[in-house]
């Protein structure tokens, strides 16, 4: 194809498309996938069942763009918003998406922390939006640099994180503390975005966030509690955020069929039984991973215990160079890695570690490699530096 290509098709180029057949190549801590061995402890209803109060006739046709109004009626009684207060994505990503058309225009800027999900920073950029990471501290974002640069860039239009539970490190960020960073940016006319889609797997007790309204916009998904092969999101935010996000969506509206499955699930409490379930099973998982971890030498042993999510954010042991590791654990142990970097310019030296969709002894396999692969090159380095003289063998 020799015809011009959009800015935004341009910018594309520069990421990889998201390949789930991939994630099953190998061992992969790449990607934060939920345990396929879940979906069948899930009851799951229906597709075309009338029980939810659509008709057939409704569940077969197109849809609002807002989405199915009895699922958008449910998810309102959920979370304590009005129904107009509600839309209907495909997944969480499509809920980003259609955020950054809302508020970005090429050229604007987007701040998060550093690090921050990739994802978001890919959807983000192909918008023409320049990201601005910002350095965390334990409590999340520091409001020094935060205000500094609010008072400095007047082309900041959002700021994106994900308190509960943060992405990749998997630290629960206080309803305080992003109390106060939405007041902060009120000030400044700019929205905060939150990223919810873990809200609903705290391992450590209960999770809080701040609720949708004003400046604050949360983002949510079935993936992670359901299945993500549903594809269904919602946006949660003042009704005018709403309406906005409806023009832009330029479908027949999230498909009937798999909106009327998750308002068969929700209607009788049968999804909130399984994600009790699915809290007890990620937890074990997380503990496993994390006694594992304590005995590898790949990483350094001090890291953040996520307290929700899916995956450990942790620093490669010292001598260590990370391009070069990541490429021999694919080329020599077919152990798939993300480079820290892809996720804050001040991350070079981390690599994200997913637990939920390997079993344990897959996992127990997958890091016992990377000691292999750590040793090996801690030998080969020690060599070099023999042979240049630098080092006395």
């Amino acid at each position: 194809m020799n015809s011009t290509v959009s800015t935004r098709s341009s910018l594309a180029q520069g990421f990889a498309p998201f390949s789930y057949s991939s994630a099953k190549q190998g061992i992969n801590f790449a990607y934060g996938l939920p345990d396929p061995a879940m979906f069948s402890e899930l009851a799951w209803p229906d597709a075309l069942s009338q029980n939810t109060g659509v008709a057939t006739a409704d569940l077969l046709q197109y849809t609002d763009a807002v989405g199915l109004p009895k699922l958008r009626t449910r998810l309102a009684q959920r979370y304590n918003v009005q129904h107009e207060e509600v839309i209907l994505t495909a997944g969480a990503s499509q809920a980003l998406q259609l955020i950054g058309d809302v508020l970005l225009d090429p050229g604007d800027i987007v701040l998060t922390e550093d690090p921050s999900y990739l994802g978001a920073l890919r959807i983000f950029s192909i918008t023409g939006a320049t990201i601005l990471q910002l350095g965390m501290n334990a409590d999340g974002v520091d409001l020094s640099a935060l205000e500094t640069t609010l008072r400095r860039e007047p082309r900041v239009k959002l700021f994106y994180t994900a308190p509960a539970f943060h992405n990749p490190t998997g630290r629960q960020i206080s309803r305080a503390h992003m109390a106060r960073v939405a007041g902060m940016l009120a000030r400044h006319g700019v929205a905060l975005v939150q990223d919810l889609v873990y809200s609903e797997l705290p391992y450590d007790g209960p999770a809080d966030w701040l609720p949708p309204g004003g400046n604050v916009i949360n983002v949510h998904s079935i993936s992670k509690i359901a299945g993500p092969g549903l594809r269904v999101g919602w946006v949660l935010a003042d009704s005018d955020v709403i309406n906005s996000l409806a023009r832009l969506k330029c479908d027949g509206g999230v498909s009937p069929i798999v909106s009327n499955i998750v308002l068969s699930l929700l209607q009788s409490d049968a999804l909130d039984t399984h994600i009790v379930r699915l809290r007890r099973h990620y937890r074990a998982k997380r503990d496993s991973f994390h006694t594992l971890l304590q005995r590898s030498r790949f990483c350094a042993p001090e890291y953040l215990l996520p307290s929700g999510g899916f995956s450990f954010w942790v620093r490669l042991a010292g001598g260590i160079e990370a391009e070069t590791f990541i490429e021999a654990a694919r080329c020599e142990h077919d152990v798939h890695l993300v480079h820290g970097r892809h996720y804050g310019p001040r991350s070079g030296h981390h690599v994200r570690l997913c637990f939920s969709y390997l079993p344990t002894n897959v996992i127990e396999e997958g890091l016992a490699r990377l000691d292999k692969l750590q040793a090996k090159l801690h030998v080969r380095s020690i060599r070099t530096l023999a042979e240049n003289g630098r080092l006395e063998l």
